[in-house]
This record gives structure tokens, C-alpha cells and sequence, in this order.
């Protein structure tokens, strides 16, 4: 099927059973103003809206980011359906002096699988594409471990729990194969693979997210990130892209610093690395790891959707089916998969955040980028946290910066 047909083909689908729909959006937009306008003046005549800026210290917020040595960062905090406190700290590029805003474009790093996994729940819900299928089909040639499961498919939900048995440090670390060439079966890439089942081991692998782009990229014909910013971003209103050369406004994109405050990448580095904007499979099998760049304010309203009920201002982001793919943990009574994976769907399940509670999103870090977006469906509270660089530590698995700007917010819980 030509491109243009088959991207088309892909729009109806989605439009069709995800209503990203601006048809929608139309219908409740005299609703919506009506809504929220009725809201503020109310949270005014009450005090509340004050109240709730109030309650997080914006002093404490920049102690958090001073202890972590951050160059910049942003912290946004929802809860029951909207942002109730937003703070930035610092700087976007410390050589020039330009502060952090809201208006800043930070590098999401790992948090990327998650925003990609909304895209490829969206394929699922269309049809287009099935978390069981052998990814095979999708791909156009026979995948699979070719000396220890050759027989064995590799199917989405393989890869996007993690436990798929890709190999991590095969031909993946060298950046400069095909896919094909990797993990074709008669291309017999033993290297790539590891002597376990798919499905019977969790091992986290930026490789296996960077297959699912490479999977967006075959059955839709676009380029990943024209893709999710055409039906996912573009239609909340939201300016993100997995490179620097399509966001709308690169004045405000950040410097990347290394955990000891060197640079690690200028904005003008980063507009410089070409994007190719066509689909390429075989190549496009790395920017879905970790290259999503995004505003903090948007990325806590994905957070927002895919806490709440899947939807955001009315427009439909997660159906109730995606909701549930990423909230029911993978085990082998529900799904098959019989080693425990803290991931569904690119969705991790968190229990250590918060004594006795169950929080959901991703982590991201490379060096000393630290992003981290959490959400809690009982509470309806969202956390994001964003920086350009620092020197912070895990503890638990989780960064101590985050941990710290959780306590701040853990008077939303309820």
C-alpha cells in the first residue's frame, strides 16, 4: 500500500476508535469555558486556589533542587484533574544565563517509552497493531532469538514489559546496524539475544523500546515523531517532538549537563543533529529510548489522562482498554508472562514512592538528566519532575531529588 494511502488509513482508524476528535473537542468547548470559568471564580470567592499554591513552599522546592546540584528544573504537581502548583528553578543554559519557564523544553529521557506507550495503546485500540502478535508481522521478516527460541514470537507486550530477551549489549551498543541485521532470524545475531524464553525473564532494555518506534514507523508509514505529534500532541494543544528540529520555539530548549555540571549538549548541538522525516524502520530503532523533548506542564497533563478517566479537556488520550493494559500488572495467570515485571505497556508499577501506596508512570535518567512522571488513579495526584542536569542519587530506585519533592506533595494524598 503507498505511504500517503496507508497514513491515512492509519488517521481514520485512530480517529475512529481512539477520538483524538476535534468534533468532540467542539461539542464541549462552550461546556468547558463555562466549566473552568465557574471553577476559578469559585476556588477565588473560597481562598482555595490560593490555598493550594500555598501549601507546597516554593523555597522547599528550590532547597530540593540546590541539594541536587541542579543546573535547572521544573517541578508541576495535579491533582483531581488540574495542575495545583508549578515551580521552575534555575537555568536553561547556565553560559548564557537564560532562566528556566514554563516555556522550557526539557529532555524527558526514559519517560519516553512512557509518552510512546500512549501512542502505540492508540495503534492497539485501532487495530492496527495487537500486544500477542508476533512482532514478525509487523516488521516484514521473520524476528526472533535464532539459537534458543527460534520458534518462540516476540510479540509488544514482550517488549514493552521488558522481558523480551533482547540483548542490551549486542549489536545495539555498536549504533551502527540494521535492525534487520540484528534480530532477523536468518540473520542468526545470536549475540543480541540472551539464553531465556520470551516472556520468562524481566531485564529492562532500551533496545526492545527502540523496536516499538521502529514498529510505529512500519505499520503506519511516518516517521515516529511526526506520527505522535500529529495524533497525540497536536491535538491537546501540546509542542513535543523526539528531536529538536520540529519543536516550534528552539529559543527555549535546554542545555543537557552532565551529574558534575559540565555541559553534555548545547541547544545548538541538539538543532544541529539531522532528523530524518520519513519512515525507516531498519534505521528508526533508537528514538523512542529516550529522546522525547517536551514542556513540563505537558507532560504532567498526559500524566493527567492517564490517571483520570483517559481523557484531557475533553479530548479522548487513553481508552478505558489502555487504561487497564497499563495498570494490570504482567504475571502468568493474566498475561502469560511468567517472571515479574515491574512494567505494563511502558508503565511502571511503583510501591516505594509512598508507604503503602501504588503509584504509576516512568523514571528517566541519562547522566545527569533526571525525569520522573507519577501518577496515583485513588488520589488523582500527578507528579512531574524535570531537570537539564544534576548530581542526584537513587535511593530505593527511584532519584532522591524525586523522593524529596514527593514528600512536598504527599498533602494531596488522600
Amino acid at each position: 500500500m503507498p505511504a500517503d494511502a496507508l497514513k491515512w488509513q492509519v488517521r481514520n482508524a485512530i480517529l475512529r476508535t481512539v477520538k483524538f476528535a476535534t468534533e468532540g473537542q467542539r461539542g464541549c468547548k462552550g461546556k468547558m469555558i463555562k466549566r473552568i470559568t465557574g471553577l476559578v471564580l469559585a476556588l477565588v470567592l473560597c481562598g482555595a486556589w490560593a490555598l493550594s499554591l500555598c501549601e507546597i513552599e516554593d523555597a522547599d522546592v528550590d532547597h530540593c533542587f540546590a541539594r541536587a546540584k541542579a543546573a535547572g528544573g521544573a517541578f508541576v504537581v495535579a491533582s483531581h484533574g488540574r495542575i495545583v502548583y508549578e515551580h521552575y528553578y534555575g537555568e536553561q543554559h547556565k553560559a548564557r544565563h537564560i532562566p528556566v519557564t514554563d516555556k522550557t523544553y526539557f529532555k524527558c529521557a526514559s519517560v519516553t517509552k512512557f509518552v510512546t506507550g500512549i501512542g502505540l495503546l492508540a495503534l492497539m485500540d485501532a487495530g492496527i497493531l495487537d500486544p500477542d502478535t508476533d512482532i514478525s508481522e509487523y516488521l516484514g521478516y521473520e524476528a526472533g532469538n535464532p539459537r534458543y527460541y527460534p520458534k518462540q514470537p516476540v510479540t509488544l507486550r514482550h517488549l514493552m514489559s521488558h522481558t523480551s530477551g533482547i540483548n542490551e549489549e549486542g549489536s545495539f551498543s555498536r549504533q551502527s546496524s540494521l535492525l534487520s541485521d540484528m534480530i532477523a532470524l536468518d540473520k542468526k545475531a545470536e549475540g543480541n539475544f540472551r539464553s531465556v524464553r520470551p516472556g520468562e525473564q524481566y531485564m529492562y532494555s532500551n533496545f526492545g523500546a527502540g523496536i516499538t518506534g521502529a514498529i510505529i514507523e512500519s505499520v503506519t508509514g511516518m516517521d515516529v515523531s511526526s506520527f505522535m505529534r500529529e495524533f497525540l500532541f497536536a491535538p491537546l494543544g501540546i509542542d513535543a517532538a523526539y528531536n529538536a528540529v520540529q519543536l516550534s520555539e528552539p529559543d527555549y530548549i535546554v542545555a543537557t549537563y552532565h551529574a558534575d555540571g559540565s555541559l553534555y549538549q548545547a541547544p545548538s548541538y541538539m538543532l544541529r543533529q539531522p532528523y530524518e522525516e520519513w519512515p525507516d524502520p531498519d534505521r528508526h530503532y533508537r528514538i523512542t529510548v529516550g529522546s522525547l523533548m517536551i514542556r513540563p506542564r505537558d507532560l504532567c497533563r498526559l500524566g493527567i489522562a492517564a490517571c483520570g478517566d483517559g481523557t484531557l479537556d475533553g479530548i479522548r488520550v487513553l481508552s478505558q482498554t489502555a487504561l487497564e493494559r497499563m495498570r494490570t500488572p504482567q504475571s502468568e495467570e493474566t498475561t502469560g508472562i511468567t517472571d515479574k515485571s515491574p512494567y505494563s505497556f511502558f508503565c511502571i508499577h511503583e510501591d516505594s514512592l509512598f508507604e503503602g501506596r501504588t503509584v504509576y508512570g516512568h523514571q528517566g535518567t541519562n547522566d545527569g538528566i533526571v525525569c520522573n512522571l507519577y501518577f496515583e488513579p485513588e488520589s488523582e495526584l500527578v507528579l512531574c519532575v524535570m531537570t537539564n542536569g544534576c548530581a542526584a542519587v537513587r535511593e530505593d530506585g527511584i532519584m532522591s531529588l524525586t523522593r524529596r519533592l514527593a514528600q512536598l506533595a504527599q498533602e494531596y494524598l488522600e
